[in-house]
């Protein structure tokens, strides 16, 4: 496997789980009378996940491609449920209760286009230069996806869907015409989407004045930590002052109590994650690996740019977390799972008997693969002949 990409993760959740503690503490204190119960929660994610991972770097990912379709309509199938059984934070509709934890199907969601698209553009080859045959039956099925998400009233992530297909399919070899068209028709309806819902104009608002109070109180955060922060757990902001900054805040209380060498080293690590993806991608023997390591890593670096630009007000208010820091289970889970994915594809080990894409799966030089030979009564026939040519 590849060790640096391996250590880039485990480092980033490392990073992850003691800044959580750090930036969580008062709140669990306050609201739920324990210091560490944040900490315990997510470090409950970090084991499971890090199982996930490693399973996962040990099977053989070509079974993905199989089974991308049952893959995305599970997926599919959990962003329908939660719009009639979700459980609905700030206004929007994005999480399904699962005992004491709640799951969010959009980071399945992420995960499973990601591995629909490299399948789908693999089989498809050179056609994918094709308007109607390669790149609008891809852009369907990705934009019933993002449909399906944005009714949650996740604008950011539909975008973040939106982006990852027109990467990978520019990767795969469509007209570069036919992405800038896809864009100049997204552009309007993301404008609307902005425009026509209260909360979301009142955040582009906050961002044309500067008004916002939670982006006031993170640039607040970063200003205080200086070169080299205040100290780790000495931050004031996470006394009642800047909320989430135990989710999508993070790297605020990063900046504020391991200054800007924090911040810094956050985004070399997730440079070195991403890079790697894309080492692994080229390296890869085949298309579907190629398509999926470009995917994933592109994810990162999507959902990594967002959250800082956000944090640092270069860009209106969006609920993308930052991967493997921010505080949530889904996010964690998925995130060491596509690493695990990742770190497959890096292994090149040999394709197992279930990633066959024949029908029924037989295994290369079974007895219904290998050509049949002559038969006895051929056999006896050709001996007489050699033995004695004028029986011929």
């Amino acid at each position: 496997m590849d060790p640096w990409l391996f250590f880039a993760a485990t480092a980033l959740t490392g990073l992850g789980l003691v800044m959580v503690y750090s930036a969580s503490a008062w709140l669990g204190h306050s609201v739920f009378t324990g210091w560490g119960h944040f900490l315990m929660r997510q470090s409950m994610f970090a084991v499971a996940g890090f199982v996930l991972m490693l399973a996962v770097s040990r099977i053989d990912y070509r079974v993905l491609r199989r089974f991308a379709p049952q893959l995305m309509l599970g997926a599919m199938a959990m962003l329908v449920m939660v719009l009639f059984v979700g459980t609905e934070i700030n206004g929007a509709r994005r999480w399904v209760k699962v005992g004491s934890f709640s799951l969010q199907p959009s980071e399945l969601a992420k995960v499973a286009l990601a591995v629909f698209l490299a399948a789908t553009l693999a089989r498809k080859g050179e056609r994918v230069r094709a308007f109607t045959q390669g790149f609008l039956p891809v852009m369907v099925m990705s934009g019933f996806t993002m449909l399906l998400v944005l009714m949650e009233k996740d604008l950011g992530t539909t975008i973040l869907l939106g982006s990852l297909t027109l990467i990978m399919l520019f990767v795969a070899g469509t007209r570069l015409s036919y992405v800038v068209a896809a864009i100049m028709v997204a552009a309007p309806v993301a404008w609307q989407q902005i425009l026509g819902v209260d909360y979301r104009r009142g955040r582009l608002e906050e961002f044309l004045t500067g008004d916002g109070y939670q982006v006031q109180q993170a640039l607040i955060s970063i200003g205080s930590g200086g070169w080299f922060g205040l100290g780790l757990g000495n931050g004031k902001q996470k006394l009642g002052f800047l909320p989430e900054n135990h989710t999508d805040f993070i790297l605020a209380t990063i900046g504020e109590e391991l200054g800007f060498a924090g911040i810094i080293l956050t985004i070399g690590l997730m440079l070195l994650l991403v890079w790697r993806g894309v080492v692994i991608a080229r390296r890869s023997r085949d298309r579907f690996g190629l398509y999926l390591a470009v995917g994933l890593s592109s994810l990162f670096g999507l959902q990594a740019l967002v959250n800082a630009a956000v944090v640092l007000e270069v860009i209106p208010a969006k609920g993308i977390t930052l991967p493997f820091l921010s505080y949530g289970g889904s996010s964690l889970l998925t995130s060491l799972g596509a690493v695990g994915l990742l770190l497959s594809i890096s292994r090149g080990a040999a394709p197992w008997r279930l990633s066959d894409q024949r029908r029924g799966g037989r295994r290369r030089g079974s007895a219904k693969d290998r050509k049949p030979g002559p038969s006895a009564k051929t056999k006896n026939a050709r001996r007489r002949t050699a033995e004695d040519p004028a029986t011929a």
